[in-house]
């Protein structure tokens, strides 16, 4: 079967357009892409990168699938629910050894049947290990092996729907964060002519982004159209880290739109976009469309550390002396 074949309609998903009062004043239109909205549990992206993963696995002798995160991981929260809502086994491997306290994040994923496995950073490095993903397979069972954040190989199939949802071609920018790069992947893979793609690396160091998503576009057999880049330097110091200018980007955000971001993904690219603005890197009448990726459940995890943020942004600066 094709990788690219559909066997069923995406959803329906609202696009709201933000007035942001630095992009109207600019004649630029940003509009927001509501994946945030595709299902309360099975979040955003990870939606559409599992679909086509767990179809497979529903239509093979082995109903059981292991992959990987961290405790507050998107993917391991979506992968739980789907799992238990269709019937199929799922072992979460977690960085770190097992604290007293579970997250909620994990918490929700054993209440769904998830077997959780615990190792160390140290171990967890050789997740993609054919002799550790042995060992796996000896101690818990036969199992469909899913890479971190779900960007396996049905991922282009599924994020390739994204680019459907809304009218792509009218849009001179289309912008998303990546963790892996399999929804970027896919939305290179459908992106209309003369459109740019920009990817927002939420992790430190995110230049292995480039030959990661050029890998699973080859794999898919699809030719790199180019017309997309990354941007490097929005990670503001490393994975789940805030700082002062990201709390308040996305507190200003929701005022004006009423809608809610998280920091670990789609708070940067709004940062990403932020910063292109100020630099001129947009003309009147551009229009822009930011992608909400979801992943609202691991707020849950960060909101001591944004208010924390947003009280440093309010502080008065100290005089120089």
């Amino acid at each position: 079967m094709n990788v690219l074949s559909s066997v069923a309609a995406p959803p329906t998903i609202p696009v709201e357009t933000i007035e942001l009062p630095e992009f109207k004043q600019a004649g630029v239109q940003l509009d927001l892409l509501r994946l945030d909205l595709v299902h309360p549990l099975i979040s955003g992206n990870k939606w559409f990168k599992l679909k086509y993963a767990l179809q497979a696995v529903k239509s093979s002798a082995c109903q059981r699938v292991l992959s990987f995160g961290g405790a507050w991981s998107n993917h391991i929260h979506a992968l739980a629910y789907a799992g238990f809502e269709q019937g199929i086994e799922t072992v979460g491997v977690i960085r770190g050894e097992r604290p007293a306290v579970l997250s909620q994040t994990l918490i929700d994923a054993e209440r769904w049947g998830m077997q959780l496995v615990f190792v160390s950073r140290l171990e967890y490095r050789d997740k993609d290990n054919a002799v550790f993903l042995s060992r796996l397979a000896e101690k818990y069972g036969e199992f469909h092996c899913l890479p971190e954040g779900g960007s396996g190989e049905w991922v282009i199939a599924g994020c390739l729907e994204i680019i459907s949802l809304f009218d792509a071609a009218n849009y001179d920018l289309i912008c998303c964060p990546c963790g892996t790069g399999g929804t970027l992947a896919g939305l290179i893979a459908g992106k209309p002519v003369g459109v740019s793609l920009l990817g927002v690396s939420a992790l430190k160091g995110g230049e292995f982004l480039y030959h990661d998503i050029r890998g699973l576009l080859a794999r898919a057999g699809i030719v790199d159209p180019e017309g997309w880049s990354l941007q490097l330097d929005c990670h503001e110091g490393g994975y789940a880290k805030v700082s002062a200018r990201l709390a308040v980007a996305m507190q200003r955000f929701s005022q004006c739109s009423g809608v809610e971001l998280e920091p670990v993904y789609t708070g940067k690219a709004l940062l990403a976009l932020l910063q292109k603005l100020e630099q001129g890197g947009f003309a009147p009448g551009d229009r822009v469309m930011l992608i909400h990726t979801g992943g609202m459940q691991g707020l849950r995890g960060m909101k001591e550390t944004l208010l924390r943020k947003l009280s440093s942004s309010l502080r008065p600066k100290a005089e120089p002396s």
